[in-house]
């Protein structure tokens, strides 16, 4: 029989993955610090360090998410829930991973060929060494990493909507069953 909650390891894996994501879009909008268009580069290059550096982990922290996942089946969905929900859940997951994996990958081929300085995550080593700087490219990897983040946003939007509207709304216990601590 499935477990009416997610296992601790699962849990624990989302929320350290979302906060990730949080401060890495917190940086990519600007929102911390303020006004990074603006700012010097070498204090956008400390900006990139943690940013990159998130992207890396998340990155590695997803792969290993899926692989939990093939082991461990989420618990069901309440029976009460209709089918184009279950439906729709299952596709918002799919694309939460697979931008989750297309994000911090395109992210790095941008810093590879960041041509403003070195992109360092978490000041451990140098992506931008390890190819030769070329401004199109980068410019092109920007865009697609501009156009994953927005789609990521709105994929979380949908993701934190619709556990909202089961905590708050439908009361099925849904959202609880993610929650690190206490029981469903």
């Amino acid at each position: 029989m499935a477990s009416e909650k997610f296992s601790g390891t699962a849990k624990w894996l989302h929320w350290i993955t979302a906060l990730l994501v949080l401060v890495a879009i917190l940086f990519s909008f600007g929102v911390i610090p303020p006004g990074f268009e603006g700012m010097p580069v070498d204090e956008k290059l400390q900006v990139l360090m943690v940013h990159s550096g998130n992207g890396i982990v998340v990155l590695l922290l997803t792969f290993y998410r899926i692989r939990y996942r093939r082991t461990h089946t989420p618990p069901a969905y309440p029976d009460s829930m209709p089918a184009w929900q279950k439906a729709a859940s299952k596709w918002n997951v799919y694309g939460l991973y697979a931008l989750l994996i297309y994000q911090p990958i395109i992210g790095m081929l941008h810093a590879l060929t960041y041509v403003d300085g070195d992109v360092k995550p978490y000041g451990i080593f140098n992506l931008t060494g390890l190819a030769p700087s070329d401004a199109a490219l980068t410019e092109v990897f920007h865009v697609m990493h501009a156009i994953g983040g927005l789609a990521l946003s709105a994929l979380l939007i949908v993701h934190v909507a619709a556990a909202m509207k089961h905590w708050l709304i439908d009361r099925d216990r849904v959202f609880q069953r993610m929650l690190p601590y206490g029981r469903v």
